[in-house]
């Protein structure tokens, strides 16, 4: 199954470009820290992390109870609210922090959340989110647009809720997706329609299997499909 971002996620979490000369913090502590101040400063978000851990010996990233939301004016607190995780794990070359390009091999998250809220034609906190996230420039080099790039990106037991114009249309939970291919070179439209797919599939899979958790309006979900696919 192919992606080309999440939030996406969720490689947002790999893309603050901090100094690694931590001094009196330690690394985990400063790389919460920057993470935090770039989801608000060049993601125009709100991150919270309860705990963070940094493994130099695996080039992992391990975050505890995170949360992440847009600030989309014409959104709810609530619809705001884009992922809410248990555990994120990233792995990759935290060497390449700082530089013009981070490759990460792996993403997994487990015990999540994912809202998509929309309030227009391809216009959505997923939309904004990953506009933003195109548009990170790497530090200190304000005009040098940071690439990015996550060869495979894992989400177990997570709950996918797609609201329209405020009403909830959509919402399954996903027992395990797996997304590949996800990076900065495409555009937040098509990022997004890479990802929507793969979960609209695990809806039809569980409407043929008579999932009695599943909750879905099927007449507001074909106009929202039909209205977002006539406008691309």
């Amino acid at each position: 199954m192919k992606i080309t971002h999440l939030t996406q996620a969720f490689c947002w979490l790999l893309l603050p470009v901090i100094s690694l000369s931590v001094n009196a913090q330690n690394l985990s502590d400063a790389m919460k820290d920057g993470l935090q101040t770039m989801a608000s400063e060049q993601l125009n978000a709100d991150l919270e992390v309860e705990e963070l851990e940094v493994n130099s010996l695996t080039d992992g990233l391990t975050a505890n109870n995170v949360r992440f939301a847009t600030r989309v004016d014409a959104l709810s607190e609530p619809e705001n609210q884009l992922l809410l995780a248990k555990q994120l794990v990233l792995t990759g070359d935290w060497q390449a922090l700082g530089s013009s390009r981070v490759d990460i091999s792996k993403v997994s998250m487990s015990g999540a959340q994912l809202t998509v809220a929309y309030y227009g034609t391809g216009r959505s906190n997923l939309h904004e989110f990953l506009k933003q996230m195109n548009s990170v420039k790497v530090q200190k080099v304000s005009s040098v647009p940071l690439n990015w790039r996550v060869d495979e990106w894992l989400m177990e037991d997570v709950t996918i809720n797609l609201f329209d114009k405020g009403e909830p249309i959509l919402s399954v939970h996903v027992r395990e997706l797996e997304l590949t291919d996800l990076q900065s070179m495409q555009s937040a439209d098509a990022q997004v329609k890479e990802l929507l797919w793969p979960i609209l599939e695990q809806v039809a899979e569980q409407v043929r299997d008579g999932n009695p958790n599943l909750q879905v309006d099927s007449m507001a979900l074909s106009r929202f499909l039909l209205r977002e696919a006539m406008a691309f």
